[in-house]
């Protein structure tokens, strides 16, 4: 196997170059202003994570028997949180392979490719399981100082990297198995299916697991988990430990390497999925864009999944939440129908195409909530109470995917455009969630608070929509009138030092 890791190293970092130059500086984030508004809100969100794990650890850290506990107990869900990490960035990248077309005349083969394509994804979903445990891990040095480095290695940095290389070689291994069995188009979505159905069941343990080691440190016995086994050799011999667990990663690495594919594996974008005769008469160009896209199938599945599990589990969380995960399918809706919008007979208002995006969506949450309900009120009648407020926030996540959609488009189905969009409304609305809870004002105000605060996006996704739109009809006049020369790449000299134009592979035309 004649693998140039250095080469692919390089082409991962140019990747992450353009998520730099070209998604930091998309949508609304074009203004420097706004971006560094953003950063102050997210390092304010991160400041009182910090501060709440401060004062939550310091009575632990008197005691070190509860210090071990709590980072035992912390194991446990930092596997869940790598899994869902794993997940969410593979969802991202299915249709993000028009993001290698910036390196096909670059001196690298198939195989280098696909596998910067992965290191391309490690990056951020260490990025994502380290922002998920930052908190924690600042917090623990701030108390212990030096002392809380075995724990936060034992405890943090081996087990997410041991089962982010197990999930990578396991996808690897599904990925090949519907290759086989001609189902190469779908892979990457049947894999997915399958590694969320992994997930779900690991969930429903982590309550059992939490509780077998809290007892079994209060009868004074330590209990081996394969979640904590590192921390359960550490503390028995930790340069053992330290070899085992550097050979176990030559190992994983080593597999992913010999599995990654021989180029990078496309993924269909759209599905024949069957509609019926009479759902023509109601769906748009636009519906058929969502309901075929191969992200709302995951959507799909995701939600009935959650569902069946909601309603069998016993939980107190009413089963229609399952609808929430619905709408997710419309993160990459407004880019999907961006052809749509190109044809001379399309032009429409920046608010009709506004009510089109939701509309399908709409009818999509619709189409899912009467038959979710009636089996729910069937089965277990008593969980379907309040129902209605578990539709209307599955209504109001459209609005908020829209938004995201609308306001950091997805350039060459760039997947950090909405991973990054979805980390500015965490950040946005997280710190307004705080503050509201803080104040802890009387219902119809906080009701009344957030309907502005809908109100509020849904105008900022019209006016988005209008200048994209314009933006994009005064570039193709320019292109197609008469006596002017398209630009090309080499026409911009120096102009790649510094702005988000480059005379080169990461210039986009």
């Amino acid at each position: 196997m004649n693998l140039r890791l250095g080469q692919s190293a390089h082409l991962a970092g140019l990747l992450l170059r353009f998520f730099r130059r070209r998604v930091l500086r998309v949508g609304m984030l074009r203004a420097r202003a706004v971006r560094a508004a953003a950063a102050v809100l997210a390092l304010t969100l991160f400041g009182v994570l910090c501060a709440a794990a401060y004062l939550f650890l310091e009575p632990l850290a008197l005691s070190p028997e509860l210090w071990d506990l709590m980072f035992e107990i912390s194991t446990v869900s930092l596997v869940l949180w790598v899994m869902g990490a794993f997940l969410v960035i593979k969802v991202l990248f299915i249709n993000a392979a028009d993001m290698l077309e910036l390196t096909y005349q670059l001196p690298v083969t198939n195989r280098e490719r696909a596998l910067a394509f992965l290191l391309y994804e490690a990056a951020i979903t260490g990025v994502v399981v380290a922002l998920g445990f930052s908190a924690l891990a600042v917090s623990s040095l701030a108390l212990m100082g030096a002392a809380a480095l075995p724990y936060l290695f034992t405890a943090f940095a081996v087990p997410a990297v041991a089962v982010y290389l197990g999930l990578g070689v396991l996808y690897h291994l599904l990925v090949r198995f519907w290759t086989v069995l001609r189902l190469g188009g779908t892979a990457g979505l049947l894999s997915v299916i399958v590694l969320f159905m992994l997930l779900v069941w690991y969930s429903t343990g982590i309550n059992g697991a939490i509780i077998a080691i809290t007892d079994a440190h209060l009868d004074g016995a330590g209990a081996f988990r394969w979640q904590t086994a590192v921390a359960w050799l550490w503390n028995r011999s930790p340069v053992l430990t330290a070899a085992a667990c550097l050979a176990a990663f030559v190992v994983l690495i080593g597999l992913n390497l010999v599995l990654t594919p021989n180029q990078h594996v496309r993924q269909s974008k759209f599905l024949a999925v069957f509609t019926g005769g009479r759902a023509r008469r109601v769906l748009h160009p636009y519906d058929y864009c969502l309901v075929r896209n191969s992200q709302t199938v995951v959507a799909v599945v995701i939600t009935v999944v959650l569902f069946a599990y909601l309603l069998l589990a016993g939980n107190r969380v009413n089963p229609m939440w399952s609808l929430v995960a619905l709408s997710t399918a419309g993160l990459y809706h407004y880019s999907g129908t961006e052809p749509l919008r190109r044809l001379p007979i399309a032009a429409r208002s920046a608010a009709a195409v506004y009510a089109r995006l939701c509309k399908g969506q709409a009818l999509l949450i619709a189409a899912f909530a009467l038959p979710q309900f009636l089996i729910g009120a069937f089965v277990v009648p008593a969980a379907m109470a309040d129902s209605a407020t578990a539709v209307l926030g599955a209504f109001a996540g459209i609005v908020l995917t829209l938004w995201v959609s609308v306001v950091f488009p997805s350039e060459k189905n760039n997947p950090f455009s909405i991973l990054l969009g979805i980390a500015c409304a965490a950040v946005v609305f997280g710190l307004i969630a705080i503050g509201l809870g803080m104040l802890n004002l009387p219902a119809p105000v906080t009701r009344a608070v957030i309907a502005c605060c809908a109100a509020a996006i849904v105008a900022h996704s019209i006016v988005e929509i209008h200048d994209n739109e314009s933006k994009r009809r005064n570039r193709e006049e320019v292109q197609n009138r008469p006596g002017v020369a398209r630009e090309l790449p080499g026409d911009h000299d120096g102009r790649d030092r510094g702005g988000v134009d480059a005379a080169h592979v990461l210039y986009e035309r």
